[in-house]
């Protein structure tokens, strides 16, 4: 079980690697179907080119599941796909050496039956369901912080030179809410 986990963890570090390198290179002159990306055809239109370059929410959704702090990285957060991948690394490590002592613990106590083995086993597994807990939020706070992100990527760019105005406000009866573009040709 022990080199079982040791492969995945090698195979998904190999994994991060990987995509950290090539993420952000221009796409090989390959023109058949399969992996090609998307590129904007000359003269469209700078907010729609924006768009097709960033990650969708869905991708840096399951990026960070795969590994953690990947969808951040995708997302260019390097600081936040460092801290949350570190933190994730240290409290799964954690998890895994309170696992091991819990059981352990029973283990001896089960053989002996003293209660000094019984106390210890009960602290480690108090221990050991916290960091489940704590394992689950950060987890969670990864998945949405990188699904979020990437539908918010780009939200503080100032608009394009053609949009002048962009104006709010109420309608005409009052019941309504007008919203006005003017757009420069």
């Amino acid at each position: 079980m022990k080199n079982l986990a040791l492969t995945v963890l090698a195979v998904c570090a190999m994994l991060l690697v990987a995509s950290a390198t090539t993420y952000g290179q221009a796409p090989e002159e390959d023109r058949s179907s399969a992996g090609t990306a998307i590129t904007p055809a000359a003269g469209v239109s700078p907010l729609i080119s924006d768009a097709l370059n960033r990650p969708s929410g869905g991708v840096a959704l399951v990026a960070s599941a795969a590994y953690p702090g990947l969808g951040q990285l995708l997302n260019d957060a390097e600081t936040k796909a460092a801290v949350i991948g570190a933190a994730e690394a240290f409290l799964l490590a954690r998890l895994v050496l309170e696992d091991r002592w819990t059981r352990n613990s029973y283990k001896n106590y089960a053989e002996t039956g003293a209660a000094l083995w019984y106390n210890e086993y009960s602290e480690h597994y108090d221990r050991r369901q916290t960091l489940i807990w704590w394992v689950a939020i950060v987890a969670l706070y990864s998945l949405t912080d990188a699904y979020v992100d990437a539908h918010l990527a780009g939200f503080d760019d100032p608009l394009p030179a053609y949009l002048d105005v962009v104006s709010i406000g109420p309608g005409s009866s009052g019941d309504e809410l007008r919203v006005a573009l003017s757009v420069r040709f």
